[in-house]
């Protein structure tokens, strides 16, 4: 007597379960790989603006400290003004388009870097004329400007590349701010 033994059928997968699985997979890791070089992008971003916004935010309190306590605007020229301070020292504020410095220089002192890789900066002054009781600001009068100058207006961008080299994050600031101790000549 012969018997013949069932041979059980082996739980395996066929070729096309395995290329449907691979292909799965593959479209898988393709879309985890993308959502990871996007949030490392993003976070090199964040980092490159905080890092601008902290040293724009610590020049202009700088800036505006000093202006707000000022005596008297000196001398201005669209990439500098001077100033005497509150402790009567006259101090310059410079800006260099081709290194892309912002520069303050107190009389008989050396130059202190506020800011570098500043694309734009400008200074404008103001006048306040006193006019019903509005606090208004107009630009300063061309003759005897220095007499009448009550604010100052600051404005710049900075930019700075982003890590890779393929795009750049920018900055703006700007503020006016009125001088509180302004000495008035006539």
């Amino acid at each position: 007597m012969f018997i013949e033994r069932q041979q059980k059928s082996r739980g395996g997968f066929t070729l096309v379960e395995v290329m449907v699985a691979t292909g799965l997979f593959g479209v898988a890791s393709l879309a985890l790989c993308s959502v990871y070089l996007f949030s490392t992008t993003s976070f090199a971003a964040l980092v490159n603006y905080a890092e601008l916004d902290k040293i724009n935010r610590t020049a202009m309190d700088t800036m505006t400290k000093e202006i707000r306590a000022a005596q008297a605007v000196t001398a201005a020229t669209p990439s500098s003004f001077t100033i005497i301070n509150g402790d009567g020292v006259n101090v310059n504020y410079s800006f260099n388009p081709l290194s892309g410095k912002l520069q303050r220089t107190p009389a008989g002192g050396s130059p202190q870097t506020l800011l570098s890789d500043c694309t734009l900066l400008a200074f404008n002054l103001y006048q306040r004329n006193p006019v019903g009781g509005t606090y208004d600001i107009y630009p300063a009068a061309t003759n005897n400007w220095a007499a009448t100058v009550k604010c100052v207006s600051l404005t710049w961008k900075a930019s700075r590349q982003m890590p890779g080299g393929n795009s750049v994050s920018e900055n703006i600031q700007t503020a006016r701010v009125v001088m509180r101790n302004q000495q008035i000549t006539h």
